[in-house]
């Protein structure tokens, strides 16, 4: 009877583990504590060209009311990004395109291969993960690794395009501000969530343990 007992309750205790592990795991993945990503300006100034970064992931947003085409050129100065009049199209053949999803590279795509464009916003805007404002190594820059409790400006980054074939390029930098401690607003929501998930798992399992019980004491 206490074989087939814990049987049934080591089960529903693993479940009750792998949803509290679950709430912890999700936590403030995928963002970019620290690093802030900054826009200075179009250089030369393009009249409706409009770009600013936000979000915790450091996101490049670019708005072309100028009334002419902007390309946005990738890594190795390729075409990547086309602003049309009404649309936005991504060059498959770009190499740029596969590194700032994380994915990659084909064989088919290279800075000198012909355009393969490919819609990917209507309208004067598009927003992209631009790995060239960002920093992508696992390990943290030297100087953040010296001395982390102080702001430091990583780099400058420049990323080239062209507005009716003349070309300009979009400034800014990247800096490091030392992120808030744990106990900040967004450190103790998580743990309320993680808290809440893990008393609401145990509690199922004190049910289902206490139900389980009670059935196995049952006379046959």
């Amino acid at each position: 009877m206490r074989t087939a007992f814990w049987r049934a309750v080591v089960p529903a205790i693993a479940a009750a583990l792998v949803a509290a592990a679950g709430a912890t795991a999700h936590g403030r993945h995928g963002t970019a504590d620290g690093y802030i990503a900054t826009f200075v300006a179009v250089k030369p100034n393009v009249l409706g060209v409009l770009v600013n970064v936000f979000g915790p992931e450091n996101l490049l947003r670019v708005t072309n009311y100028s009334g002419e085409t902007v390309v946005v050129l990738g890594a190795d100065g390729e075409p990547y990004l086309r602003f049309a009049p009404k649309a936005v199209y991504e060059n498959e053949a770009s190499p740029t395109t596969y590194l700032n999803a994380s994915r990659p590279v084909p064989s088919s795509a290279r800075s000198d291969a012909e355009p393969r464009w490919r819609e990917v916003a209507t309208g004067a805007s598009h927003t992209w993960h631009e790995h060239r404002i960002v920093w992508s190594d696992d390990e943290a820059p030297e100087v953040v690794r010296a001395n982390p409790d102080e702001p430091h400006l990583i780099f400058n980054w420049s990323i080239p395009a062209t507005a009716a074939a003349k070309p300009f390029r979009i400034t800014g930098f990247l800096g490091w501000s030392p992120p808030a401690d744990d106990g900040g607003a967004a450190g103790g929501d998580h743990r309320l969530l993680v808290a809440g998930v893990a008393a609401g798992a145990l509690l199922a399992v004190l049910a289902i343990v206490a139900t389980l019980w009670r059935r196995a004491r049952r006379p046959a």
